[in-house]
């Protein structure tokens, strides 16, 4: 299984301790975590709305609106929360640091290990409380996928029509970027020149379009849609405060002669090292030699292995309270044996 960037999201109570959690671990193969949790007396768990389908950066601003939400209710929720994720960083340290704990998730994600991603979670809250009834989510992305959520909540559409009297910027065809949320730069860190890897998303000239397959076939699924992320160079840089001071427009030359535009968003993290995705496409390569497919083959057999495994681990408070319920059947018929047992020794 092949990915880049792992989620696991969670929402949690505890009647020991009556508290509820909400939160998510966002996780770079093998390299880097971050967390966020919010903690909260347990009578307000009615009002938690947030769906753990959402993607992550949607969940990640429907839990701040959330967290202000309680803020209003009570200033209970504030001290929890802070203790709660002093107590999470010292157990992250104990178990390594984030590297170690992200290395670890990765390794079980990948053997698709379910259950043990249920043990890691509650060996983190271990030291917090005994009981957790807890809902689990795990997803995981590639860096493409990762930039194609990101597109989505850029609204570039109002920028594109201020410059359509610039015919030298529509007439490009358009690319984006390789986002990288973790460890990300913004586009300002970038100068002309700089090496920096892109997708295509879009073309204004089939000629163009079929020429760029032509210089790299092995980056495009038979569908002519660019899957395998492209080098760019930066030839060119502008910010455009008549229009918005959000977004930097970059030229890019990719191959010998393939020339492409992007509209930025400032705030958005970029791809920053490009010999991280050098190796990335190295092992890629390799792994396509093995098989004899293409780069592109091999990222459309990722891409179907991850739909086809989404995760999703549910430990919901009936079936706790059911396995609670046996074991006390089972205790009561094991006394009731023993009363019996008694009553008739003292008779005889």
């Amino acid at each position: 299984m092949f990915f880049d960037f792992f989620s696991i999201k969670i929402k949690a109570e505890s009647k020991a301790t009556d508290e509820a959690f909400i939160g998510y671990f966002f996780g770079k193969t093998n390299e880097t975590l971050e967390y966020r949790f919010i903690c909260f007396p347990r009578r307000y768990s009615k009002q938690v709305g947030l769906d753990l389908n959402l993607p992550l950066s949607d969940f990640k601003e429907a839990l701040s609106a959330f967290y202000q939400q309680l803020m209003t209710n009570t200033t209970e929720v504030s001290d929890m929360t802070g203790e709660f994720m002093r107590y999470l960083h010292m157990q992250v340290n104990k178990m390594g640091g984030r590297e170690a704990v992200a290395l670890r998730l990765t390794k079980i994600i990948e053997n698709e290990e379910n259950d043990m991603i249920r043990l890691e979670v509650l060996d983190v809250f271990k030291n917090w409380t005994s009981t957790l009834d807890m809902e689990i989510i795990i997803e995981t992305s590639t860096y493409e996928e990762m930039t194609t959520t990101f597109l989505r909540g850029v609204d570039s559409e109002t920028f594109l029509n201020s410059l359509k009297e610039r015919n030298d910027l529509m007439a490009l065809p358009e690319i984006y970027p390789i986002v990288d949320p973790l460890d990300g730069v913004s586009i300002d860190t970038f100068d002309i020149g700089d090496t920096i890897y892109c997708t295509v998303i879009g073309f204004t000239e089939e000629i163009e379009q079929q020429r760029l397959i032509n210089e790299y076939p092995s980056h495009f699924d038979a569908e002519n849609k660019n899957i395998v992320p492209l080098e760019a160079v930066i030839v060119s840089k502008e910010i455009l405060p008549s229009v918005s001071k959000n977004f930097v427009m970059i030229k890019v030359q990719i191959g010998s002669s393939f020339i492409a535009k992007s509209i930025v968003l400032r705030s958005i993290r970029l791809m920053y090292d490009p010999d991280k995705m050098k190796r990335r496409l190295t092992d890629l390569k390799n792994e396509a030699d093995d098989e004899s497919l293409s780069l592109a083959e091999v990222m459309t057999k990722y891409r179907n292995i991850q739909n086809s495994s989404v995760k999703k681990l549910e430990e919901k408070r009936s079936a706790g309270f059911g396995d609670f319920f046996l074991s006390m059947v089972l205790l009561l018929m094991i006394a009731g044996l023993i009363i019996i047992i008694v009553y008739f020794f003292l008779l005889s």
